[in-house]
């Protein structure tokens, strides 16, 4: 009986490199079962590159959606620019919580907008409703730049982009009751946004919560900043660090 002698078969997947095989762990024992496996092989090797390749295009897919919004950031004419007011500000290791903080140390209510019916929440609603009349929004959508989205004004609150309880912390504390009121009406420091995100938000800093649209989050840090700056409050290391990433991208098309 002939006796025959199994063909090892490998497989390189491109003439440059003979670094880069592919050797199967069958035996064959025949020729022809030899290049019907090493054809085998070499398919394998393409679809792997392929799916290398696809996955590389799918990172930087991902990658360009996470810069690309921040390369073009929602902006507010006559806000500050980050740096600017950085200057201004007292940095300070971290948020020291402060004992005596009640809400009603802001004022019991918003106040009334001067010549008008309509009290600061009114104003701040309507400004952020270009169709409503005088400062009467109710039943009208805003544009709310937290998400970056029309969302109906039946479903908004309006938030202290600097939290009242975080200003206790960083300074009011100090104030008089007549700067405690001003700060809490102070449009610079309001905006509406959904329920939702004021609820999730609550009393945190730059450190601790960013608005989850990537095109917020620079404008954002600003608003924060140039409250800060306005007021004399301090913010801690981390939230100026936070504050200073957001804005790295957009700044350089500025």
């Amino acid at each position: 009986m002939e006796e025959t002698w199994p063909y090892h078969v490998t497989v390189f997947t491109s003439p440059e490199s003979r670094a880069r095989r592919i050797t199967t762990s069958q035996h064959p024992h025949t020729f022809e079962d030899a290049a019907e496996l090493a054809r085998k092989a070499r398919l394998v090797a393409r679809i792997r590159t392929v799916f290398i390749i696809l996955l590389c295009l799918a990172t930087a897919a991902y990658g360009l959606m996470l810069v690309l919004p921040r390369l073009n950031p929602y902006s507010q004419q006559g806000l500050p620019r980050l740096s600017a007011s950085l200057h201004e500000i007292e940095t300070i290791p971290m948020r020291q919580k402060i004992i005596g903080y009640e809400r009603t140390a802001f004022g019991a209510s918003w106040d009334n907008s001067p010549g008008t019916s309509c009290d600061t929440r009114d104003v701040v609603m309507a400004g952020q409703t270009p169709s409503a009349p005088n400062c009467d929004a109710q039943g009208s959508e805003l544009f709310d730049p937290y998400s970056q989205e029309l969302i109906s004004t039946d479903a908004i609150e309006v938030d202290h982009i600097f939290p009242l309880s975080a200003a206790w912390d960083h300074g009011a504390y100090q104030w008089d009751d007549a700067t405690r009121q001003q700060f809490a009406n102070d449009p610079l420091n309001l905006v509406a946004t959904s329920r939702e995100l004021n609820q999730s938000k609550s009393d945190s800093l730059p450190e601790e919560w960013l608005p989850p649209h990537p095109r917020a989050t620079c404008w954002y840090s600003e608003r924060v900043a140039a409250v800060a700056a306005a007021y004399r409050l301090s913010l801690s290391e981390n939230s100026v660090q936070v504050m200073k990433k957001q804005c790295q991208f957009g700044n350089l098309l500025r």
